[in-house]
């Protein structure tokens, strides 16, 4: 019994196979490759010589997140008006009040991030 599909999907697993494969196999051949000669001052972060001034690590204010969330919603909004700018004049008044209801939610969303205090500097 000959599938037609059969062939299809001994490929689409050769290629999974391949895709997984070939990064694997790139990393252990390069590490393998690679000089290795590991000293202290080369683990430290930085190899200048001078000290580490603060941990590197440390927490960052939720301000900038919730500002970068909030800028992040309507980047999108903007990019998307933009896409649908040139074709809304041939669509008529029903793609134009389905802008309108978007542009509406997303209003509704920055009045609530006004409300809740997200657009606040701290």
């Amino acid at each position: 019994m000959n599938d037609p599909y059969q062939s299809d999907v001994v490929f689409l697993l050769g290629f999974a196979l391949a895709v997984f494969a070939l990064p694997v196999f790139t990393i252990l051949v390069f590490r393998w490759l690679r000089p290795s000669r590991p000293e202290r001052l080369k683990r430290e972060p930085y190899e200048s010589g001078m000290p580490q001034a603060s941990v590197p690590r440390r927490p960052f204010h939720m301000a900038y997140y919730n500002f970068a969330l909030v800028f992040i919603v309507f980047e999108v909004e903007t990019l998307l008006l933009f896409a649908i700018a040139p074709v809304l004049r041939d669509q008529g008044w029903a793609a134009l009040a389905e802008v309108g209801i978007f542009v509406v939610l997303v209003a509704l969303g920055l009045f609530y991030a006004w409300r809740k205090g997200a657009l606040v500097w701290r």
